[in-house]
């Protein structure tokens, strides 16, 4: 049977390469008996998933008082840090199945109980950016989440009225200055009233999108507002 394997690995590998997503490497398939299997191995070499650093405390407290907790699967930085560019800016593709992947081994690892959370909700794009970006990211990791956690998914529920720039392209202090809770709103704030929200983005850096967010979700009457992120920078 090893043998039967190794030739049909051998042929996969002429007929059908696979190569590192992030430093193009080659990378063989797998000889395990459900190769069909999704692993890390099927996207990144052995030396790229070494530089992705899992978060030693996925739960973290910040200063912001409108999130009631953070869970973060990567420290932002290594590999995580050219995964989410390439998939977020560039719109490659390739990268939505390991994404995918990162999100739910992250809900794994973080044993979230089903019972704290009602409802997911993601932090939205505004119409100009959306349109720009094609996809918005933080909603592709809620649906991961959703159906990892067997939870209900409010898409579209939470807009984001005002168009404003990037984060990323801001420092911390023009951050915190750069949203306020008018940019946000609620569709139909009777969906999130009296519920326990699971709020999801691709990175939490100061945490001020997530906090005006919160913001808007509990002015709406959500009872708590927890935030899930799939990578943190470390402050």
């Amino acid at each position: 049977m090893n043998q039967r394997l190794s030739y049909i690995s051998t042929l996969l590998d002429i007929i059908s390469p696979r190569s590192c997503l992030l430093c193009s490497q080659f990378l063989s398939h797998s000889l395990a008996p459900a190769p069909e299997k999704e692993s890390l191995d099927n996207y990144l070499c052995s030396s790229c998933q070494n530089q992705l650093e899992i978060c030693e405390h996925p739960s973290a407290s910040y200063r912001w008082s409108r999130i009631d907790n953070f869970f973060s699967g990567y420290q932002y930085t290594g590999s995580i840090a050219k995964i989410i560019p390439a998939w977020k800016y560039h719109r490659r593709n390739e990268f939505f199945p390991l994404i995918k992947l990162l999100v739910y081994q992250t809900l794994f690892r973080l044993n979230l109980p089903k019972s704290d959370f009602d409802l997911v909700l993601a932090v939205p794009l505004s119409c100009k950016a959306l349109r720009k970006r094609d996809f918005n990211q933080a909603l592709f990791i809620a649906v991961c989440s959703s159906s990892v956690l067997g939870l209900p998914l409010a898409a579209g529920q939470l807009v984001k009225k005002i168009h404003t720039p990037q984060q990323a392209s801001l420092d911390r202090q023009a951050r915190a200055c750069n949203l306020t809770a008018a940019a946000f709103g609620v569709i139909d704030p009777e969906v999130v009233k009296d519920r326990k929200v699971l709020l999801c983005d691709d990175v939490l850096t100061t945490g001020a999108t997530l906090d005006t967010v919160a913001a808007t979700l509990k002015h709406s009457g959500a009872a708590s507002v927890a935030a899930l992120t799939l990578a943190r920078v470390e402050n």
